[in-house]
């Protein structure tokens, strides 16, 4: 007798360094209210199924899942730092800040996903006095955990959630058959496709066989409103009802989307 044919599997790599933002603005009553469980991981996943079948009639279930993020460690001898560092560690690492990220990863976890490629960094004074701190570590372990998952799973599909496209470039190189069965679920919809996008090789321009899923238009399912997502806050207009997002959180309430405030 032949053997019944396995599913077909869907594994996620989720790239933590585009959700668990350090950037998180305390004074946002709607981000307090809501920053403990920011991310529904389930309706996010269920959404990713469904893009799967669509476009290549497979229903499918999930296969492994991984977060790739880094979980910083507030410094124990911050009382001997200089006052410029504390005061730049008030203003931009805040406790409350650190703890977002810690309740973010864990809620991954709770959710299933592997905390094998989480990073446990003690915070450095030079973090602080950087203009930007970059997370290169996260891109390159989520480039070799889908070149892995690629290699030793070629019946599965794969997704990578991320903005960073320069990780598909890396992939496809190493392993140009993923092309067929690993699409991107990028955040931001313009960082692809926009004039100013900053990443090295666009989906539009290379040939994956499943288009990419844009998180962007379905951001209300799976992001709670008040949440700091890719460096931008999500809102509910109380006047139309529609979901936005915006860098910071407007100074005034209520809150209204660019549009409701055009129209007044």
């Amino acid at each position: 007798m032949r053997k019944p044919k396995k599913p077909a599997r869907l594994n996620i790599v989720i790239d933590g360094s585009q959700w668990s933002t350090m950037e998180f603005v305390p004074s946002s009553t709607a981000a307090q209210k809501n920053h403990d469980e920011g991310v529904n991981f389930k309706a996010l996943e269920a959404l990713l199924l469904k893009h799967l079948f669509k476009h290549e009639g497979t229903r499918a279930e999930l296969g492994e899942r991984h977060l790739v993020a880094s979980l910083f460690a507030s410094p124990p001898d911050l009382d001997a730092w200089p006052d410029k560092d504390r005061v730049l560690f008030e203003r931009r690492y805040t406790k409350q800040n650190i703890e977002v990220r810690h309740r973010f990863v864990q809620t991954a976890l709770d959710a299933g996903y592997s905390g094998d490629a989480v990073y446990r960094i003690p915070l450095r004074k030079w973090m602080l006095r950087s203009s930007m701190h970059h997370e290169d570590h996260v891109a390159t372990t989520v480039s070799a955990l889908l070149a892995g998952l690629v290699t030793r799973s070629p019946d599965d599909f794969h997704c990578a959630v991320t903005d960073n496209t320069n990780i598909l470039a890396a992939v496809t190189v190493a392993c140009p058959q993923s092309l067929e069965r690993l699409f991107i679920a990028p955040i931001r919809r313009g960082v692809l496709f926009g004039e100013h996008g900053r990443t090295m090789l666009s989906p539009a321009e290379s040939d994956f066989r499943i288009p990419p899923f844009f998180l962007a238009d379905h951001i209300s399912i799976v992001v709670r409103e008040g949440y700091a997502v890719g460096g931008n806050f999500v809102f509910e207009c109380t006047r139309c009802h529609k979901t936005f997002t915006r860098r910071r959180p407007p100074a005034k309430t209520p809150l209204i989307c660019e549009s409701c405030s055009f129209k007044r």
